[in-house]
This record gives structure tokens, sequence and C-alpha cells, in this order.
């Protein structure tokens, strides 16, 4: 008998970007990491001894709005310098089980704007990137100081 895996699985629930006491919900696609740069320290021999606890790098990701009224309604929200304005992004994933894993990407700002627009029926989207300093998984934070 086959086992259903259906019910184990996890698929995209939704993202909710905070921005300036509003709430941005039309989000089709997110992307985001977050790296940690890491040396090897040597001591008198040609052979790594340890590794050092290495720094946490700046994250990047990237919000793709389903529609582009909302987008656009987003962008206005990022003020008079788009490139400054703070906002976090929270996405959660579940599962028919009912689990729920949740994913906050904190102190973000747009870095940069790509639009890839063609004639069609689907409604026209907007991806924009951003950076954050902060990834929090399931409420813990993925690099501590």
């Amino acid at each position: 008998m086959a086992l259903d895996l259906e019910k184990f699985a996890f698929s995209f629930s939704h993202a909710v970007i905070k921005l300036a006491g509003k709430q941005f919900t039309g989000i089709k696609h997110i992307a985001f990491k977050q790296d940690v740069h890491r040396e090897a320290t040597y001591g008198t021999s040609r052979k790594p001894q340890k590794r050092s606890a290495g720094q946490l790098g700046m994250g990047e990701g990237s919000l793709t709005f389903s529609d582009l009224e909302e987008a656009m309604q987003f962008y206005d929200a990022l003020g008079a310098d788009p490139t400054l304005a703070l906002f976090s992004c929270e996405c959660t994933l579940a599962n028919e089980a009912g689990q729920v894993r949740s994913f906050e990407c904190l102190s973000c700002v747009v870095a940069g704007f790509d639009a890839d627009w063609e004639a069609g029926a689907e409604a026209l989207s907007l991806e924009i990137p951003f950076e954050f300093l902060l990834l929090k998984i399931e409420g813990k934070e993925f690099a501590r100081t």
C-alpha cells in the first residue's frame, strides 16, 4: 500500500508584508536567504584547527506581488525614499495535517525594482528585491550573537 504523503507535505500558505501600520498579502512568490561567512583558524599546522563563528551576512530576498495594483500601493507606502523605508516580511507554510511553519525577515529594505511584463491573460505581477538584517525561523533567530 502506498504511503499518502499529501498530508505531510508543506505548501506555501501566505506571506504578510508589514509596513507603516499596513499589511500587504497579495504575494504569489517569496524567496530569501542569509549566509554565514566563516574562516578557518590555523595554529602551527597546515591543517585547519577550527572554524570561526563567522559573520552573518546581509540577507537577500525577493517578493513577487500577484497584482500590480497592490504592488504599487506597497511602493507608495514606502514613502519619499523607498530604499530606506523599513518593513518586515512573514511567510507561513502549512500542510493538510494542520501543522504551520513560520519564517520572518526583519528590518527589510527595498534593494531594487524588477519588472518583466508581456501581453496575455495573466494579471501583471511585480517582483521587488529586498535586503534584511535578521531571519527568524519558528520565532528563533537564525544566528544568535
